[in-house]
């Protein structure tokens, strides 16, 4: 299937690495403008047809300086995809410090609020919104007890605009990727191999690039039928 985005705009927040980064490269190879954020806004590659800046998800300031400097340079968004987000530590919830509850809703679900009220007046009609949930977020997750219950809060925030922005015909999903060779994964230490499962058919973990391709034909113009879905890639984990 080729998608063709020339012309269109792309905002991506947490664009410096892992899902955020490959998503970027796979919209610009298909033709898009970009509107890339990250707190390591020095991680981000540079390229044409780009605007990149450090944003704070946490701060609603921030987020509205993103939103309106990307509209400046290349006029409304056609797309946005929220996919900055934290993991927290590997542990059971009663070791959770109050603190890390905390930052872990900001980053993940105060981040994503600040981000929707700010993405939404600035979208063109028939814009479309993708958000980086979780298989976490759709199913329970041991030992990730406060970052699932994050998760969980942004395939309900999905699932509840759907019918919020029907009249500017946005349509907005959530991707739900199960572990995931990125960074973020190396956050859980060394020996990832206590995270695969014998109940993943395809017995790896996914790639950054793979998520990339999914969420290009989500937000893409060839799938004008799907909203307040959650789609799920976990190498057959959920289909159990």
């Amino acid at each position: 299937m080729q998608i063709d985005l020339t012309g269109q705009t792309v905002l991506i927040t947490g664009a410096a690495g892992g899902l955020g980064r490959a998503m970027a490269q796979t919209f610009h190879a298909h033709g898009a403008n970009l509107v890339l954020s990250d707190l390591d806004v020095d991680a981000i590659p540079a390229q044409e047809r780009a605007l990149a800046l450090r944003c704070d998800v946490t701060d609603a300031g921030s987020v509205a300086g993103l939103v309106a400097a990307g509209t400046e340079r290349f006029g409304p968004l056609d797309i946005c995809v929220n996919n900055a987000g934290i993991s927290g530590p590997w542990g059971r919830l009663m070791d959770l410090s109050a603190e890390v509850w905390h930052r872990l809703l900001a980053v993940n679900l105060t981040g994503l609020f600040h981000c929707l009220q700010a993405e939404i007046p600035a979208m063109r009609d028939g814009g479309r919104i993708l958000n980086v949930a979780s298989l976490a977020g759709v199913s329970g997750a041991p030992n990730l007890a406060a970052y699932a219950a994050t998760k969980h809060g942004v395939v309900g925030l999905t699932r509840s605009l759907a019918h919020e922005v029907r009249r500017q015909r946005i349509r907005i999903n959530a991707l739900c990727p199960s572990f995931t060779e990125t960074p973020m994964l190396d956050a859980f230490g060394e020996d990832t191999s206590r995270l695969q499962t014998p109940l993943n058919a395809l017995g790896r973990f996914g790639t950054a690039q793979e998520m990339a391709e999914a969420a290009l034909w989500i937000t893409s113009p060839a799938n004008s039928y799907m909203t307040g879905q959650t789609v799920t890639l976990d190498g057959g984990i959920s289909a159990v």
